[in-house]
């Protein structure tokens, strides 16, 4: 058995934010590498207002070594409208979407409070709107090599980065406008063109706060 599969159930804990800390994750595959944890607590369209997750390690224990632990989660809709919680995630009439990414961990990085999306989520607005299901919400996590994590723009040194992934967002919004009119090497634009960029960088960071982070990376 490798490092990761020898890994013990409680490491990680998880949080809505003046809420109580959840740890009971369980395994989810022979693995010992991926496990799920019902959202117990909040259902129904009370899930749209929670805005952030707190994702974190136990104190004293730690993920394998070059390792991290990946935070999924995805919508679970019940038929019926009784919203009592002792309805479970994983009965046979239930329905699943796939798991989404909400952010990773590791031992350099021990926790974090990562964005959830879920107010402006289409997929469960509609889910929620549904007066024929009960909707709560499952969380996954995979422990995963650490190179993988960064690889999606999780964990590392986000400093160079962020300002490189920001900064080319910005270029190619701007080059989308330009007229063509300046000659070789210069730009024309709109003189409200980063206004407009910000509006348009503001509304896609509320959807997805990480949006930019998972640009193909040319360095």
């Amino acid at each position: 058995m490798n490092q990761a599969q020898q890994q013990p159930l409680q490491v990680l804990g998880v949080l809505i934010p003046g809420g109580v800390v959840h740890t009971d994750f369980v395994p989810s595959d022979l693995s010992g590498t991926k496990f799920t944890l019902a959202l117990t607590g909040i259902s129904g369209k009370d899930i749209s207002t929670v805005s952030e997750l707190v994702f974190f390690l136990l104190p004293g224990v730690s993920l394998p070594q070059d390792h991290g632990a990946m935070l999924f989660w995805q919508i679970v809709s019940t038929p019926g409208t009784n919203n009592n919680m002792s309805s479970t995630p994983f009965s046979t009439a239930a329905t699943t979407t796939e798991f989404e990414l909400v952010g990773a961990i590791a031992n350099h990085k021990p926790s974090g409070v990562f964005r959830t999306g879920w107010s402006t989520h289409d997929q469960l607005s509609s889910a929620l709107n549904s007066p024929s299901s009960t909707v709560t919400i499952n969380l996954g996590v995979s422990i995963e090599p650490l190179a993988h994590v960064q690889n999606v723009g999780m964990i590392k040194d986000k400093t160079t980065p962020v300002a490189k992934n920001i900064a080319m967002d910005l270029f190619n919004f701007m080059q989308s406008f330009d007229t063509g009119g300046g000659g070789s090497g210069n730009m024309v634009v709109p003189k409200n063109i980063f206004d407009r960029w910000m509006a348009r960088f503001e509304a896609k960071a509320r959807v997805d706060p990480n949006f930019f982070m998972k640009q193909s990376d040319e360095s």
